[in-house]
């Protein structure tokens, strides 16, 4: 009888090992360890942000919808199998065009979106974008999904993250741009602020409503336009860097002169993707690295 349970012990230690050592495992980039790393894509005029500490990874924005198998290999160029939260600003096709190929290949835990209807609910690229999250949320591969309105905070590891919606307020000029979520996140003492495409509007509720706060990085609004960054907004973010998500010779003449007038005001380094590509930037306790 002893012997008998001797074998079945071993037996039973021997199939532990086996399926520990067959059962994937989730990537982890010990490259990253003790640090955040947040990639701002080139990717013409769209916004896609990337962010993970090795373990935890965060989407800000999916850029248009030809975008989606760059953003996906910059992912996986990144160790990253699985998206912890996928925020989306605002429905422009510039922000959400790549979100189908997003959540069809990747499984994403918390998916938040701006709690508004866009003026154009036909658009090509908000029906895909509708169609494909009510596909994952059927598979199970969008846990949850969360409208904001008023303001969410998250924790995840030494990651902090506030999104910010309108608090109500509707915006029936430029609705799109001015409706956009504001995230702000923080990771050991570094702090960045990714404004999606608010216009003087919303910028001025904000400064009115004392909801904005100084920040290390800003992510320059609406792709540096005419009507995304007052002096005043720059002047209450104070940001020591900014970055701007702008296509190079776009139509729309972005960034704006002026507008780069007042981050040189404000001194601030400016970094943009339409002249130096993929911006690289990696925070750790004591340093900042910024490469491109």
């Amino acid at each position: 009888m002893t012997k008998i349970c001797a074998c079945l012990m071993i037996a039973a230690l021997l199939f532990c090992c086996l399926f520990a050592a067959c059962t994937p495992k989730n990537d982890v980039n010990e490259a990253l360890k003790d640090t955040l790393k947040i990639e701002i894509l080139k990717i013409g005029k769209a916004d896609c942000s990337i962010i993970t500490d090795g373990t935890t990874s965060i989407v800000v924005d999916c850029g248009e919808e030809d975008d989606g198998a760059e953003i996906s290999a910059a992912m996986d160029a990144l160790g990253i199998s699985s998206i912890d939260y996928l925020i989306i600003t605002h429905y422009d096709k510039d922000h959400i065009g790549g979100a189908p190929t997003l959540l069809k290949k990747y499984k994403v835990s918390k998916l938040l979106e701006p709690d508004y209807t866009p003026v154009d609910t036909t658009a090509y690229a908000y029906m895909s974008y509708r169609n494909a999250l009510t596909e994952a949320e059927a598979n199970g591969k969008c846990g949850n999904t969360e409208a904001v309105s008023d303001s969410v905070d998250l924790t995840v590891s030494d990651i902090k993250l506030n999104i910010a919606g309108t608090f109500g307020k509707d915006y029936a000029k430029n609705q799109d741009n001015n409706d956009s979520l504001v995230v702000s996140l923080e990771h050991l003492g570094n702090s960045f602020l990714f404004a999606g495409d608010i216009e003087k509007q919303r910028i001025a509720d904000m400064l009115s409503q004392g909801r904005v706060q100084p920040c290390d990085f800003l992510k320059v609004p609406h792709h540096g336009s005419t009507t995304s960054s007052s002096l005043g907004f720059l002047e209450a973010v104070s940001p020591e860097y900014a970055i701007i998500s702008v296509g190079k010779g776009n139509s729309y003449g972005h960034p704006d002169y002026d507008t780069i007038q007042k981050l040189k005001q404000v001194n601030a380094e400016i970094y943009r993707t339409d002249e130096l590509g993929t911006i690289n930037i990696v925070f750790s306790a004591d340093d900042i690295k910024i490469t491109y």
